[in-house]
């Protein structure tokens, strides 16, 4: 799993649900107030750009009628768009995007010619939505610095002693021997990631079970047959902080043995932003770890013309193979 497919699963599914499913499910309070705060039918755009990567394909769509069964199909922009792009401060940089016909799943992909293009570290681009009806959103990012975990290691129960050093990507011939090189026993000690913070707002940790069909390595003895179908393959944390450069693993987001991957992201303003204030994710109630910030009545958007998240990051990550307690 690349970093690009997990940033579909957080900015894609986090949107659909902190924003989107709002606007048709929300009984409490009226989604209007919530979102904006008289229309329907606002622009909202979905997309990260991730350091190093080529350009993401980008979700445009628009907010429902409070009330209204909410249905994805119904809320995406997949015809109406003028002009797309993303582009650089001084323009060597630009991206024009088309329609994905093929999929017609409402993303929005870079023409072929532009697919040769990385994002930066460190640099500012600007996102451009024009509608044939002469909407126009727009919106911009600065990427964060390189992301680099020096190291990560599993420290003793106490959390003072390295006990054992991880084999990097760079250790093996392969990714796939990652796993094989850096097998763990369930619940044994703390994996910590150890790194140069570089100047971003906060971290979210990913972490992904890989092998679908393996077997749980938990067994509580009040969880019945639903509490374990209702567990997750994949969870990610609120932001975090990390103002010492460490992240560790929490075990009791680790359900399954088998293959995992787990990922640091260095998070952009605008993506930290949204992430601490939108519903649902203010109170520290998703995946796991400390909330970093405050509840927000609203979200904070940085969009002009609309509401959404165009935002960035730089992703490191590691690979381990988790076996059950003997």
């Amino acid at each position: 799993m690349n970093a690009q497919r997990h940033l579909t699963y957080l900015s894609f599914g986090f949107l659909a649900t902190a924003l989107l499913g709002l606007a048709g499910c929300s009984t409490d309070r009226d989604p209007n107030e919530l979102l904006v705060p008289e229309d329907v039918g606002v622009l909202t755009v979905d997309a990260v750009l991730t350091v190093s990567k080529q350009f993401p394909a980008i979700r445009i769509s628009r907010t429902g009628a409070p009330g209204d069964p909410f249905n994805v199909a119904d809320v995406l922009v997949q015809r109406d768009i003028a002009d797309m792009r993303i582009r650089n401060d001084d323009s060597s940089v630009i991206v024009k995007y088309t329609y994905d016909s093929q999929s017609n799943s409402g993303f929005w992909v870079p023409i072929a010619s532009d697919s040769r293009y990385r994002v930066d570290p460190e640099t500012r681009y600007e996102l451009v939505v024009k509608t044939e009806a002469a909407e126009v959103l727009s919106a911009t990012t600065i990427t964060p610095p390189l992301l680099d975990v020096d190291d990560w290691v599993i420290l003793d129960d106490a959390g003072e002693e390295v006990i054992r050093r991880f084999a990097s990507y760079d250790d093996v011939n392969h990714p796939d021997e990652i796993y094989l090189a850096n097998e763990i026993v369930y619940s044994t000690g703390l994996l910590e990631a150890q790194f140069q913070r570089p100047d971003v707002p906060a971290f979210e940790v990913g972490i992904f079970s890989l092998d679908l069909g393996s077997d749980y390595v938990i067994d509580p003895d009040f969880f019945d047959e639903e509490d374990f179908d209702s567990l997750d393959r994949e969870t990610s944390s609120p932001p975090i902080e990390s103002e010492d450069g460490t992240l560790r693993l929490p075990w009791f987001a680790i359900f399954f043995e088998g293959r995992y991957s787990i990922k640091i992201y260095a998070m952009d303003q605008n993506w930290y932003d949204l992430a601490r204030s939108a519903p649902g994710f203010g109170d520290g109630g998703v995946g796991f770890g400390g909330q970093a910030g405050d509840d927000f009545e609203r979200p904070i958007f940085h969009v002009e013309g609309g509401i959404g998240l165009f935002g960035s990051t730089s992703v490191d990550s590691i690979g381990f193979y988790v076996q059950p307690r003997p």
